[in-house]
């Protein structure tokens, strides 16, 4: 009886070291690659968050985020653009590491990725085409047409669904029965407004100065909708990644290495707004 005894035993040891064997271990995986892959702009030019130019080269406030990560953790940084549909869908399969990428934390998002630390907050707004006085104010858009990128926390504004995660009570709603709009990528969103075919567009205010500044005919309307939080994502592998990632962006942030990166780009400290 003391072999079977022994071999039961056994078998009790392996079935419970299975699943720390079969756990993904993504800083070991990325040192045996000699670099951290990050997933980033997911549209070929969303600055100041992160943009791509005709050589390949990345360049923005989520870049240089990602490349101070790589740099505390001792490994380069390379840059993926899977969309963002991949990325929000989690189950990355080691294609990437973390993501970057202007995530908002929602409860239905955090089925399928751990969001390890807040890096900035972004400030939503009203945008429409300069000349156009008739929307003075969020509530005069109110049943007027209005586009919007698919799948994002705007959308789920205009439809008076956005809950802000961890604060349920951040957002009053001032726009009513407006008539929405969707597009797959932001530049159809700019576009749209641009060329008359809706009479305003939901964007962050960062990127609607960065139109403005491009030579966009546009104009942000006064008074944000919502403030949101922003933050580094993984997905549900490796928990342990997900930890160093939120410890190495609270010392970023006491540090005040997030601040002067903000400011670099923003001109404000968005890093450290607390709505």
């Amino acid at each position: 009886m003391r072999p079977k005894i022994f071999v039961s035993l056994l078998l009790v040891a392996l079935i419970a070291i299975l699943p720390a064997a079969h756990a993904d271990d993504v800083m070991q995986r990325a040192r045996e690659r000699g670099w951290l892959v990050v997933a980033t702009a997911p549209a070929p030019d969303q600055l100041p968050q992160a943009a791509q130019d005709t050589s390949g080269q990345y360049s923005g406030f989520d870049v240089d985020v990602s490349n101070e990560i790589g740099h505390r953790l001792q490994l380069p940084v390379r840059f993926v653009s899977p969309g963002w549909n991949a990325v929000l869908a989690g189950d990355w399969k080691g294609q990437w590491d973390f993501a970057v990428a202007s995530i908002t934390p929602t409860e239905a998002r955090e089925k399928h990725l751990i969001f390890a630390g807040i890096y900035r907050f972004d400030a939503a707004t009203l945008v429409v085409r300069k000349g156009d006085d008739s929307i003075e104010r969020p509530a005069d858009a109110s049943g007027k047409r209005i586009g919007v990128r698919k799948g994002t926390t705007f959308e789920d504004y205009l439809r008076q669904t956005l809950v802000i995660y961890d604060n349920p009570n951040a957002v009053t709603f001032l726009i009513n029965d407006p008539k929405i709009t969707t597009y797959p990528d932001r530049d159809e969103v700019v576009n749209a407004l641009v060329d008359g075919k809706v009479d305003a567009i939901v964007t962050s205010l960062g990127l609607a100065e960065h139109d403005i500044a491009a030579g966009k005919p546009l104009r942000i309307v006064k008074g944000f909708l919502f403030f949101e939080p922003v933050a580094v994502a993984t997905d549900k592998s490796d928990p342990k990644f997900a930890q160093l990632l939120g410890d190495t962006l609270r010392a970023m942030r006491t540090d005040g290495t997030l601040g002067t990166l903000s400011e670099k780009w923003f001109g404000i400290d968005v890093a450290g707004i607390v709505p």
